[in-house]
């Protein structure tokens, strides 16, 4: 696609210092609807009406699934498009470096929609874009091989986002050899994995994995488990042709059929979600390493965020909550181990033991200790390996369901970084809230932004004033972000457990249980004897980005 000829027109959204301007609604794919439903996508080879594209609007959503999704005025299963953020001065021979995005959202939800992913703050001296991808069962969705619906469909959508990205980017006046993937939670496990294939290794320059790199993926046979019930709830495992009545079900039916994406209990092997098929993704992505310079990170309390809008009133959170969460995640042979390590008597000076407790597991077992198994995995190149610790408690809720009395009690937790990594520091929740961060904050969003520019141009992080970050070594040496910036030793001494404990979500690997999947019912959840519907962890934009 010639964008030079094609007579786009550039979406004059400006940021609020009027430094750059996005370009939104570009499809890099040809819609996955009717028979392209479960397929990896197709190159968009089609002409825009009246050879014009109007960049202006952004696209719909992809389908969301569970109540952790982005509430939109619009979803469609055609919603393979991305959005281009560059400098107001830029022209085709600028040769920028890219920032790539990819959203998180557990896998299930997740959209550029998201006021959140606005990338005009960012788009001072660099090209961004970010991405749709198909989530839940639409992207994900695997059966027996002899079907021909291997899942990994969401992976296949970012890799041809990718691909656009080298054949089009300069075009916007980018540079398609200097690109940095970077992600956040799912985001950050779907930029890890990418970071190892071998058949991706030309589209990109870095990677930054934001809370969610290393973990173990599930494996074939356990999506098509997941798949095949899902397949049954729909009325369809019975069918001559199981795929041709798959793809007569709607979007609605399929949303009302997918269990809910309850926020503890998200990376157990009964949902959808990326898996070793050995062709898209060979191996497990632990098992090898990624093929350019990489960072990762985590917060300090990534745990309480999930903790919170599982349970809502985290003060009636009881041991009993606390073991029976070990054991659904776990499995009951493994709890007394773990309760050994993390007895809730650690936790008896906190207000709340039994919520913190669980917080703690979460963030250890899923964020802290995976990241430090990719961070390892990485050394072996000696392309360059840095870590993160975001150890900051934002004054603003980034969210539009956080109140501010809240914030104090979870501490540095899951997505507490993103408006930093954004520079969203002035209007949050965003787009059009009221509460500003301090000038300290503000600052702190700058050096972050410096150390992610300076990962993208030259694949090594460094602050404003070109200090160079150490690379990260089994002494777990990285940088804290707090109010002042310092390099440290990250503790992970804890993650000396999970390693020997050989943490990989297996329970229930070998079968799921029949009501794993609705076949109609409601999808609010009752979580440890708390029947609340989690609040959705991600915000309403109601206006153009760069306004």
């Amino acid at each position: 696609m010639d964008f030079v000829s094609s007579q786009c027109i550039w979406a004059l959204h400006l940021s609020p210092n009027d430094i750059s301007e996005g370009i939104e609604c570009i499809p890099y794919a040809q819609p996955p609807v009717g028979p392209l439903r479960w397929t990896a996508p197709l190159m968009y080879n089609s002409s825009y009406p009246n050879g014009v594209l109007n960049a202006s609007v952004f696209s719909p959503s992809c389908y969301q699934y569970g109540t952790i999704s982005v509430e939109t005025n619009l979803y469609s299963e055609d919603c393979l498009y991305l959005n281009v953020w560059a400098p107001v001065n830029v022209t085709i021979n600028s040769s920028l470096p890219v920032k790539v995005w990819i959203y998180g959202g557990v896998f299930y939800a997740g959209s550029t929609y998201d006021p959140l992913y606005n990338g005009c703050n960012i788009a001072t001296n660099a090209i961004v874009v970010t991405m749709n991808y198909r989530v839940g069962p639409l992207g994900w969705l695997t059966l027996n091989s002899s079907l021909g619906l291997t899942g990994n469909y969401g992976i296949l959508d970012v890799l041809m986002a990718l691909q656009w990205i080298q054949d089009n980017i300069a075009s916007f006046g980018g540079n398609k050899t200097t690109v940095l993937l970077f992600g956040q939670s799912a985001g950050a496990t779907i930029a890890h994995i990418i970071s190892t294939l071998p058949q991706a290794a030309s589209f990109f320059s870095s990677v930054i994995a934001e809370s969610g790199a290393g973990r173990t993926l599930l494996t074939m046979q356990q999506q098509a488990t997941v798949g095949n019930t899902f397949v049954n709830a729909l009325g369809c495992s019975n069918a001559r042709n199981v795929v041709e009545c798959m793809r007569k079900i709607s979007p609605t039916e399929m949303i009302q059929a997918t269990p809910d994406n309850t926020a503890i209990l998200t990376y157990l092997p009964n949902r959808f979600a990326p898996h070793v098929d050995g062709k898209v993704i060979p191996i497990q992505p632990i098992n090898t390493s990624p093929k350019v310079p990489f960072m990762a990170g985590t917060c300090t309390m990534e745990g309480t965020l999930l903790a919170y809008f599982t349970f809502i009133k985290p003060e009636q959170v009881t041991i009993n909550d606390y073991i029976n969460y070990l054991n659904i995640t776990f499995g009951a042979d493994r709890v007394a181990s773990i309760l050994t390590v993390y007895p809730i008597s650690m936790f008896n000076s906190t207000l709340w033991p039994a919520f913190y407790a669980i917080a703690t597991v979460l963030t250890d077992a899923e964020y802290t200790c995976p990241t430090r198994r990719a961070l390892v995995t990485s050394l072996s190149t000696k392309l360059g390996t840095y870590a993160f610790l975001w150890n900051h408690q934002p004054s603003c809720p980034w969210i539009t369901s956080l109140s501010a009395n809240i914030l104090s009690l979870l501490g540095p937790t899951h997505t507490s970084e993103v408006p930093f990594v954004f520079g969203e520091t002035m209007q949050l929740p965003p787009p059009n809230g009221t509460c500003q961060m301090s000038a300290d904050e503000q600052l702190l969003s700058a050096q972050i932004i410096a150390a992610w520019q300076s990962m993208t141009q030259y694949g090594y992080p460094a602050f404003s004033n070109g200090s160079r970050w150490p690379d990260w070594s089994q002494r777990s040496i990285g940088v804290q972000f707090t109010r002042n910036l310092t390099f440290t030793v990250i503790n992970t001494t804890q993650c000396d457990f999970w390693d020997a404990f050989q943490f990989q979500n297996t329970t229930n690997s070998t079968g799921i249980s029949n009501n794993t999947f609705s076949t109609g019912a409601s999808m609010e959840t009752t979580c440890f004897g708390h029947a609340t519907a989690v609040v959705a962890l991600l915000t309403i934009f109601f206006g153009n980005l760069c306004m």
